[in-house]
C-alpha cells in the first residue's frame, strides 16, 4: 500500500510541476527602464536567458516581472 501511495504522490507532483511550468511561461509585465546600452554583452545575456527587451533612445526596457532575473543574469 505504501508503494502505491508513493507512486500516486509522484504522479500528482509531476502534474503540478508541469502545470506550473506551463502557466509560468513568458513575461507579461509592463516594460520598465532597465539601463542604458553600454555594450553588446548585456543584450546577448538577455537573449541567452530568454528575457525580452525593447530599445528606445539607447535605453533598454524589459518587462517588470523579468527585472530580478535580468539583474541576476547580467550583473
Amino acid at each position: 500500500m505504501k508503494k502505491i501511495n508513493k507512486i500516486i504522490f509522484s504522479i500528482i507532483l509531476f502534474f503540478v510541476l508541469i502545470i506550473f511550468l506551463i502557466l509560468n511561461q513568458g513575461y507579461d509585465g509592463k516594460y520598465i527602464r532597465w539601463e542604458e546600452i553600454t555594450n553588446q554583452v548585456k543584450l546577448e545575456a538577455l537573449e541567452r536567458n530568454n528575457i525580452p527587451y525593447e530599445i528606445k533612445d539607447n535605453i533598454i526596457y524589459i518587462p517588470e516581472d523579468a527585472f530580478d532575473k535580468a539583474i541576476y543574469c547580467c550583473s
